[in-house]
């Protein structure tokens, strides 16, 4: 059994979603203001996610996924075996979004974190969006089969999934775009996502 640690929405999300695709029993405490002074106990980072399973305390998505699908996933289905191109691939495509794309939504969404200048955080914020919106453009025209990640359904599907979501929130929304739109709703229609988005109690569209 694992415990997965969680914000609503957050990335944490990623690893939710794979969690119910794999069938595997976990479950949920959720880390929010209140609760960050104990959870630091366990994650000094303090952000999330982090899964306790029977081998301790992980953080970190793409550790996590990693984890998880190399333990859970015997047919390989989200994650190719190891010495792979095609897992490599994929794990390239994760690492993009964790490393290039995520660290921009946070200055989008907490440019406070940069500035305590609110003439700075306003130029950050405004520049985080135009970055985001380039790469959403980009990334839409890319998308011409059913897939992100340009195979079949894997994790990385998952995590750009996620970093849609959050694209909501952009004029124009990422999520809404032509060919990203489309994606969007086969992966929000699958059951696992669904379970994981009522079980946060989180919307796919719209930010009210």
């Amino acid at each position: 059994m694992y415990t997965l640690y969680f914000s609503p929405g957050s990335c944490s999300l990623v690893v939710h979603c794979l969690l119910e695709e794999l069938g595997v029993a976990f479950e949920l405490e959720r880390v929010d203001a209140q609760s960050k002074g104990d959870y630091r106990k366990l994650n000094p980072k303090g952000k999330v996610p982090a899964i306790g399973g029977p081998d301790g305390v992980l953080t970190e998505c793409v550790a996590i996924v990693e984890y998880l699908c190399d333990r859970h996933d015997a047919e390989r289905r989200w994650l190719a075996a190891p010495g792979t191109w095609q897992r490599a691939k994929t794990l390239e495509q994760i690492a993009t979004l964790a490393t290039e794309i995520h660290p921009v939504f946070n200055r989008y969404f907490h440019a406070d974190d940069f500035s305590g200048d609110a003439g700075v955080q306003s130029k950050v914020k405004d520049h985080g969006a135009q970055k985001l919106l380039a790469w959403f453009r980009d990334e839409d025209a890319r998308l011409t089969g059913p897939q992100w990640s340009g195979g079949h359904l894997n994790v990385a599907d998952i995590y750009f999934m996620v970093m849609a979501r959050w694209g909501r929130w952009l004029d124009p929304p990422a999520n809404e775009m032509r060919n990203i739109r489309p994606f969007y709703e086969r992966m929000i229609a699958r059951p696992a996502v669904a379970r994981a988005m009522q079980r946060e109690s989180i919307k796919a569209f719209g930010t009210t």
